[in-house]
């Protein structure tokens, strides 16, 4: 499979036009639900089911959706499972789409959660009218004159912007420093890498 959808439970504001087709589509949870409401059909529902509606859910058996369904009680959110049952089908391509407001707490989980489970994969989460990318390659194509952002999640050594209206070139910048927020790509692709 080259290509696989997560709709994580939780806001989801994302519209059928912004998203693609996809080989395998997973809906964590109450994520079945914004499937359904964006014309799509899930191969899989991960999680302890604690937020499906029975409509839903009774929806999903007439489906004959599979279900992989977890504990209430567990060390790990449904997300986490969701994403890696996808990584562990090394599935490269991943899309993720809810779970973008409510508590903050969720939120960060589920940042976090991806930056620690990104590992080869191109991991693009589409919060609202904004794409956050954990990208699997130095060169990244967002088009002309869009404003980026790279996040550092740890010290970054010898970092270098390329195609971007504030270059760098082999610069150290250290977690939590806003030096490489709010950049403009000056081309259709940038380039990041470190060395």
């Amino acid at each position: 499979m080259k290509n696989a959808l997560i709709i994580n439970g939780g806001e989801n504001t994302t519209n059928r036009d912004q998203i693609g087709e996809f080989d395998f589509i997973v809906a964590v949870d109450s994520g079945a639900e914004h499937a359904y409401k964006l014309f799509l059909k899930p191969d899989l529902i991960i999680g302890d089911l604690d937020s499906i509606d029975k409509k839903i859910y009774d929806r999903v058996t007439k489906d004959k959706i599979e279900i992989i369904e977890y504990q209430v009680d567990k060390d790990y959110t449904d997300f986490e499972i969701a994403l890696k049952h996808v990584i562990n089908m090394e599935i490269k391509d991943i899309t993720v789409i809810g779970g973008e407001y409510g508590d903050i707490d969720h939120l960060f989980g589920s940042l976090f959660t991806i930056n620690k489970l990104h590992k080869d994969q191109n991991i693009l989460w589409i919060h609202g009218e904004q794409n956050i990318l954990f990208p699997n390659s130095e060169n990244i194509e967002i088009g002309v004159n869009k404003n980026f952002s790279v996040l550092p999640f740890s010290n970054l050594i010898n970092l270098t912007i390329s195609g971007a209206k504030w270059n760098l070139e082999n610069e150290d910048v250290e977690f939590g420093v806003s030096k490489t927020l709010r950049n403009i790509s000056k081309n259709n692709q940038i380039c990041l890498y470190l060395i």
